[in-house]
């Protein structure tokens, strides 16, 4: 990278460094520190509420699963603009009239001090595991900048960013999120334009959209209802509608963003932007990793993404590799010649031969990845690689710079978020709650500082511990979908089923996690026509894949939740 982008880059790290930490000596209290002191304006709000969700995870790991796959992705957000409203109307004024830290702390009254620490616990495992994703994102990018082993980089960012969430307050992560949105969304458009650009001078955009709409590329909408795929309309306006109502409803790293605001009319504000913003921002972003993909059929791709592919041990696996470097070779070629072809003419029959040429370079692509798999010993992807080649390659000296300090700055800002919300669980929920002695503001300020740096610790080790997955995003969902479902089980009983109890909402959260862990492990042999349960420590038989996919948990969790909860409830009651 040219030195020119490396200043850029530090020159604006340090800047969001500055501006994050310059509010936090303000903070005199947790209210002031966790919540900056409920006075954010609803639009500063609404962006951080995005940038939270988006961070560099948006940037790699969306316009991965747009190049590798197609624009499926996109029906997991059909659901927030009616998440968003449902929110809205029951648990903004809800949280509001309760004057709430956190989003855990209105279950004791209504159910008990057990409820509220099982819940918030709960939160406390699958955010902190999820935050580790989150630390390696960016550290594919300073992989491929610095040359250096994936574990470096992750404790790089992640000693970086826990350090700078110690000093700044929820103003100032705050104040950070809405210039990243606005960084983030800039280099986005940028890298479009420039994919633009970089298209023959014959290859319109009509054309590009012909050939990825050619390869099914395009492909957003599945009408049909599989609980065994992981994308569907159905999954994306049911199964995803109890992801999000749970995400924005119950994770103290969205709620937090709302509570910060001055009255049930901001925070109302604050939401409503998302859910106008961002399905059209996810398709954009998916839309560009279509382009992408369209892109290097006119321009020059390895054959792998990944910062440095492993070397051939074997003089079996060096003949293996020169064979499919060839094969590799010969399909680009030949897929890029029909591609000019095809889009020129529009001709069905060069249509069907660009199609095939494709499918043998792909094939050519997962024999190389299957290749490096098997000398390394371990699951090998490349998907969390591509966008960041194509900035290092192909992004102007100096825009280099600014758009990967953007990927890195979204990053911190949403790694300081959850921390933020994290240490707020963490004091309020537990230590403030326990506390038999109560201390002052400076005592409960000066531990959630501690606190954060706790977290961000056991966040970098889980990000070690992670490696590589297929895909970033994926992972976060899957995560969430442990947990999500059955958390918000617990508050559909607290807000609309005036017979449960406390007894009832941790037998049904119980029950709701166990049915999740169980349905889990069901796969499905279509060979065989056989459903069976294979657990962690059981090998999973050849020919068997999950029987519902990772999104379907969250509805199951809260139906088992309610029924259960409820059930209980009665057959024990509880006096006033």
């Amino acid at each position: 990278m040219h030195w020119i982008d490396w200043a850029v880059l530090f020159a604006f790290l340090a800047y969001t460094i500055w501006d994050g930490t310059r509010k936090g000596k303000d903070a005199e209290n947790i209210e002031g520190y966790l919540l900056a002191g409920r006075g954010m304006p609803w639009w500063a709000a609404g962006l951080s509420i995005m940038a939270t969700q988006a961070s560099a995870i948006t940037f790699i790991g969306t316009t991965g699963i747009a190049y590798v796959e197609d624009m499926r992705f996109v029906m997991v957000y059909l659901a927030i603009p009616f998440s968003m409203i449902i929110i809205c109307m029951f648990l903004v004024p809800f949280f509001a009239k309760k004057k709430a830290f956190t989003a855990y702390e209105v279950l004791e009254e209504r159910f008990g001090l057990k409820t509220r620490l099982t819940t918030s616990g709960l939160f406390l495992i699958s955010r902190g595991l999820a935050l580790g994703t989150v630390i390696a994102a960016p550290s594919y990018v300073l992989a491929l900048l610095l040359g250096l082993p994936l574990w470096i980089t992750i404790l790089i960012i992640g000693v970086i960013a826990t350090g700078y969430t110690m000093i700044g307050g929820m103003a100032g992560v705050i104040s950070t999120d809405v210039k990243q949105m606005a960084v983030m969304m800039f280099g986005l458009i940028f890298c479009f334009g420039m994919i633009l650009y970089h298209f023959p001078e014959d290859v319109s955009f009509g054309d590009a959209l012909y050939l990825a709409g050619s390869l099914d590329k395009l492909t957003a909408l599945d009408l049909s209802f599989d609980l065994s795929e992981k994308y569907n309309v159905w999954s994306g306006v049911i199964a995803a509608l109890f992801l999000m109502l749970s995400y924005f409803g119950t994770d103290q790293t969205q709620v937090q963003r709302y509570l910060t605001t001055p009255s049930v009319k901001a925070a109302r504000n604050s939401l409503l932007m998302s859910a106008y913003a961002k399905v059209p921002m996810q398709f954009f972003i998916l839309l560009l990793g279509v382009m992408l993909y369209i892109f290097f059929i006119f321009n020059d791709a390895p054959i792998s993404f990944r910062a440095s592919d492993p070397v051939a041990q074997t003089e079996e696996q060096l003949n293996r590799e020169e064979i499919i470097m060839h094969e590799y070779q010969k399909a680009e070629g030949n897929r890029r010649a029909l591609a000019l072809r095809a889009a020129e003419t529009r001709d069905y029959a060069l249509q069907q031969a660009f199609i095939d040429a494709d499918n043998d370079l792909n094939k050519a692509r997962q024999a190389e990845l299957d290749l490096q798999a098997e000398i390394l010993d371990a699951d090998v992807n490349d998907t969390n690689y591509i966008f960041p080649y194509f900035i290092l390659n192909y992004i102007p000296i100096g825009l280099i710079g600014l758009i990967i300090a953007g990927i890195f700055a979204a990053a911190m800002s949403s790694i300081d978020s959850q921390l933020n919300a994290l240490s707020a669980v963490s004091i309020v929920d537990w230590y403030q709650r326990l506390d038999n002695n109560k201390h002052g503001d400076k005592h409960y300020l000066k531990y959630s500082r501690w606190t954060t740096l706790g977290w961000g610790v056991f966040a970098t080790l889980s990000a070690l511990a992670l490696g590589e997955t297929r895909s970033i995003i994926e992972l976060v969902n899957q995560i969430g979908s442990y947990f999500y479902g059955s958390i918000l089980g617990v508050f559909i009983l607290l807000l609309w089923a005036k017979k449960a109890n406390g007894n009832g909402a941790l037998a049904g959260l119980a029950a709701g996690m166990l049915s999740v862990f169980t349905f889990d492990r069901l796969f499905y042999s279509e060979a065989l026509a056989d459903y069976s349960f294979f657990f962690p420590w059981a090998q999973t038989p050849e020919g068997y894949t999950k029987a519902i996919e990772f999104l379907w948990l969250n509805p199951l969790g809260a139906f088992v939740v309610v029924i259960v909860g409820l059930g209980v409830s009665m057959a024990f009651p509880k006096k006033n």
